[in-house]
């Protein structure tokens, strides 16, 4: 039966050349010129970006590498895959076309660009160094080998990318036909956002599935459109390019299925409008022969292969499944991620723009769902004149959209990390959708400032894309460069620094020359700044041209710093190649003096009964023995002398928490002691001495003390057993703190003493007094401490009796 006759609006445009409704401009040389500069801006960021500094870049080229050299697809073992890992599992199409683009390049040198840092740090954007994933990234290479097919393979993703744009600003004049100015607004946002840049301009087969899901989400509104305003049959052509469409999505990557369910939504969108369901059987044929001949054989094989035919299972048994189930709490962090990694996260997840960014970012994301609510819910009210294709094709975006958050959920479900890219195949109906809400404020503006409202429309329509275009130069110019660069060496050694002098190695050409340690109240869960001056010696004359093995301009040494306690344990660590991973020793300039500066966490709990002063162990180590222990390489001082550990410095950390006499149950003395330190309480305890024949007491003593001055040395304090007549029964005398000494306290510090001291059986403890005192270690007890404020104590020969 044919279709019902009804009268119908004018058909809307189906390409892209618009009328003239942006002033002082073509729409259509707008878009161009917005066009050029995403390519540019591409083109730009991969040259910028180091090779491999992009997520999983260097697995994504190690498949596309395996295909260019004519072998098989890769078989996939959770227990055992090649350079490619997880990504090996991936539908094959980019790296089929990339690796076809290679293959006449020689790669053979895949190994020197791809060395990996071993601290890099991965998906840390607040810890501070380590950035690079690859150890050369410092390095300029030249075009050329590897590092030519993998700028070969981001400069094909570039033109993905404008792929994609083009089929959005198609779309978007499809949805709004009689407002360029959303179309090109949607067009500059997404080419603008730093995200999409910087995605573009990496190997991956994310762009490839964007491209795709973009163009098929455009042919489908073009055709519902159509379908919305005219009777004019879909021809079997156009639903055969559908098929096309789809199953070279489907090739591309696993989210191209999403698209195959939009398209039967929108089949029966389309039926609908035609009232007339033998549509959908007249598209199945044209629509599922070239879908299934193109990508059919793929799942096929990961059901032959894996009996999984998604083959999601195996996905996630490489890259780590979710163990347990998501809590509220979990999906909200997971939905930060997901909301920086959209706007902009770089590198290998680990470089962040500016905060306050974000926060204005998300501010637009809710204005513009806030002018989409505001443009649903007046709309009952007020005369919609729309096009009925518009609308149609408006439906067809928001399906796409909730349709991609429905399956990035489930992904985010059960496997670990959620990231923005995964959502972008919507980025096409995501941006036309975020700049109609946009400028849906336009009525309420108008309505509340009149005429003054269309200033200000135009302001905010030129300020977003403009703030967007601005962040993106900023990671281009500013952001990726910093984050990969070596340090430049310093002219000299900064006069405040401590002098060491520490030679490293069997040829001692390693030098660490001087330290500086930032001054600071350090508590466990903080980072203590170190400084380290370095530089090393060039190889000897005679074999100049080629380093001996030990040599640091033939081995890439790493560096660590260590703080260690009274008993020699770790209390922080941090082992990084020099330059925060960014400048090996290998890269090293010979006799150049370089600065490092490390944030050391101090990150393990010391006893609360007084700061210490630990000790800055610095030293090299040799990557390569990680196998039998990273060992230590030997050190000599400025004597030649072997040094083990080399001390290079020391710093005062503090427990978490500061004791108390309540903490305690100690009694108030508050007595001072030559204005330098106060002794705030103390208590005394006896017991009989326990030993196998011994007999007498055993004084278990308490002393808190306080700095309420800067103590000029190193101090003792004791403890005097006296009698009512001042003669001496038995005593003990040590440092008021053996891991702190005196010197390095600071006014405000709290140390608890407790000493424990054997009476013999002979001192009735009954009639003796316990007396405390201080006097300088270095002249072993001649004088004494001067008592200079006794709290109401008895005061004797500048004693105070605390018993």
């Amino acid at each position: 039966m044919p279709p019902t006759e009804r009268a119908v609006s004018p058909p809307a445009p189906l390409d892209p050349r618009v009328p003239r409704d942006v002033t002082g401009w073509s729409a259509r040389g707008g878009a161009r010129v917005i066009l050029a500069s995403f390519l540019l801006l591409g083109m730009w960021f991969s040259l910028v970006i180091p090779p491999f500094e992009t997520p999983d870049e260097h697995y994504h080229y190690a498949f596309a590498r395996h295909l260019a050299q004519g072998n098989p697809l890769p078989i996939q073992a959770a227990e055992a895959t090649g350079p490619w890992a997880q990504e090996g599992s991936q539908a094959p199409l980019y790296y089929w076309i990339v690796g076809r683009l290679t293959a006449g390049i020689d790669q053979r040198d895949f190994a020197t660009y791809s060395t990996l840092n071993p601290a890099a740090n991965l998906g840390d954007p607040l810890f501070p160094g380590n950035k690079n994933r690859m150890l050369y990234s410092a390095v300029q290479w030249p075009l050329a080998g590897a590092n030519l097919a993998l700028h070969v393979g981001r400069w094909f993703s570039v033109l993905l990318g404008g792929i994609t744009l083009w089929a959005l600003y198609a779309t978007a004049r499809l949805a709004f036909p009689h407002l360029a100015k959303i179309a090109l607004l949607a067009l500059a946002s997404a080419a603008w956002l730093p995200q999409f840049v910087f995605l573009s301009a990496s190997f991956t087969n994310d762009t490839l599935v964007i491209a795709l899901a973009s163009l098929t989400v455009y042919w489908l509104a073009r055709l519902v459109a159509r379908a919305a305003t005219t009777s004019d049959p879909i021809r079997w052509w156009e639903w055969g390019v559908l098929g096309v469409l789809l199953g070279l999505a489907a090739l591309s990557k696993l989210q191209g299925l999403g698209l195959w369910l939009l398209a039967a939504l929108v089949g029966g969108l389309i039926a609908g409008y035609r009232r007339d369901w033998r549509v959908l059987l007249r598209a199945a044929l044209p629509v599922a022969v070239p879908a299934l001949l193109i990508a059919g054989w793929w799942y096929w094989r990961n059901i032959t292969l894996y009996g999984d035919w998604t083959g999601l299972d195996h996905l996630a048994a490489i890259t780590g499944a979710r163990t347990t189930p998501l809590t509220w709490g979990g999906w909200w962090h997971e939905f930060r991620g997901l909301r920086y990694s959209a706007w902009g996260l770089f590198g290998w997840f680990n470089l962040l723009l500016p905060v306050w960014i974000y926060t204005l970012l998300d501010g637009v994301t809710l204005l513009a769902l806030g002018g989409g609510v505001w443009t649903f819910l007046r709309r009952p009210h007020s005369a919609d004149d729309t096009p009925q294709s518009s609308q149609a094709v408006r439906i067809v975006l928001w399906l796409w959209v909730l349709i991609s958050a429905a399956a990035l959920f489930y992904w985010i479900s059960r496997a670990e990390g959620s990231q923005g890219r995964l959502i972008f195949p919507a980025l096409a109906a995501l941006m036309i959708l975020l700049c109609a809400g946009l400028d849906a404020w336009r009525g309420p503006l108008r309505a509340g400032l009149g005429a003054r409202a269309e200033g200000l429309v135009r302001m905010l329509r030129l300020a977003w894309p403009a703030f967007l275009l601005g962040c993106t130069l900023y990671v281009g110019g500013w952001l990726l460069p910093r984050a990969y660069a070596a340090p430049a060496p310093v002219a000299a050694i900064p006069a405040d620094a401590t002098p060491v002098e520490f030679r490293f190695g069997a040829d001692q050409a390693l030098h660490i020359l001087a330290i500086d340690v930032a001054p600071g109240h350090y508590v466990p869960g903080t980072h203590v700044e170190v400084t380290l001056y370095m530089k090393q010696d060039p190889p000897p004359a005679a074999q100049a041209g080629a380093p001996p093995p030990d040599h640091p301009a033939a081995t890439d040494y790493q560096l660590f710093i260590q703080f260690l306690d009274e008993t020699g344990s770790e209390v922080g660590n941090l082992t990084t190649h020099p330059g925060w991973g960014r400048n090996p020793t290998t890269l090293w300039e010979p006799g150049a003096i370089y600065a490092d500066t490390y944030p050391v966490r101090f990150d393990r709990a010391i006893a609360d009964y007084s700061p210490l002063l630990a000790r800055v162990y610095v030293g090299f180590v040799n990557p390569a023995t990680a196998g039998s222990g990273l060992f230590p390489i030997d050190a000599v001082d400025r004597t030649g002398a072997v040094v083990d550990p080399p001390i290079a410095g020391h710093v005062v950390l503090h427990p978490a928490q500061t004791p108390t006499a309540a903490d305690y149950g100690l009694a108030p003395v508050d007595a001072h002691f030559g204005e330098v330190l106060a002794l705030r309480a103390a208590a005394v305890e006896m017991s009989a001495l326990s030993a196998p024949n011994a007999a007498g007491t055993r004084l278990d003593v308490q002393l808190l003390w306080t700095a309420i001055g800067q103590p000029p040395a190193a101090l003792t304090g004791f403890v005097h057993v006296l009698d009512e007549a001042g003669n001496w029964h038995a005593g003990y005398d040590a440092a008021p703190s053996p891991r702190f000494p005196t010197d390095y306290w600071q006014p405000g510090d709290v140390v608890l003493s407790e000493w424990t001291l054997d009476v013999p059986a002979t001192v009735d403890m009954g009639e003796m007094e316990v007396w405390v005192g201080l006097y300088p270690a270095a002249d072993q007890g001649a004088t004494r401490l001067p008592v200079t404020q006794d709290g109401g104590r008895p005061v004797r020969h500048d004693l105070v009796r605390i018993r």
